[in-house]
């Protein structure tokens, strides 16, 4: 996985997972860069 504080881009964020995955991520302290078709 990546640092904490690290940018991750996630595919599908529409999505139920996606969503999520993002939420997840920015309760961790992450930056999202999100994707959605």
């Amino acid at each position: 996985m990546v640092a904490q504080g690290e940018t991750v881009c996630v595919t599908g964020a529409a999505g139920f997972i996606g969503s999520w995955l993002i939420k997840t991520l920015l309760d961790r302290g992450y930056v999202v860069r999100a994707t959605v078709r």
